[in-house]
């Protein structure tokens, strides 16, 4: 399994953070690798949507264990063997504010070589990301 991780300590509250994920349509203002952010039904556990990133197209997702106002993950299926996974959390942070971690993964047959080969583009925009929405929530 290859991946990559990342988490800051950021002034916004974890409740302002959690409404910048759950409104998935101001995603690419805080994720710049992202056009459009389209999901079908709610917030939660089991939903599907479509992801588009200028490089890579449209992609379908599956929201998996989402937790209300802490966290969730998102599934992408890259072929019949490797699954990419974003992992997103959002706990209390010191002074008020929230630490931020998203973390990405990928899992199955050939996902070491698979992450060699293209972990660099998938991490490559996760620290700005992470800035752009702790500055976007606080």
């Amino acid at each position: 399994m290859w991946h990559y991780e990342r988490s800051i300590d950021a002034d916004a509250a974890p409740s302002a953070v959690w409404a910048r994920y759950t409104d998935v349509a101001t995603w690419p203002e805080w994720n710049a690798g992202m056009e459009k952010m389209e999901i079908s039904g709610p917030f939660a556990s089991g939903s599907t949507g479509v992801i588009t990133s200028a490089q890579q197209g449209p992609a379908a997702f599956t929201l998996v264990n989402v937790v209300d106002g802490v966290g969730f993950t998102q599934e992408t299926k890259i072929d019949e063997h490797v699954t990419l996974r974003s992992h997103c959390k959002v706990v209390a942070g010191p002074n008020g504010g929230s630490t931020i971690t998203h973390r990405t993964e990928l899992d199955g047959p050939g996902s070491d070589e698979m992450g060699a080969a293209i972990g660099q583009f998938l991490s490559g925009g996760i620290d700005e990301g992470l800035d752009a929405l702790a500055k976007a929530a606080g």
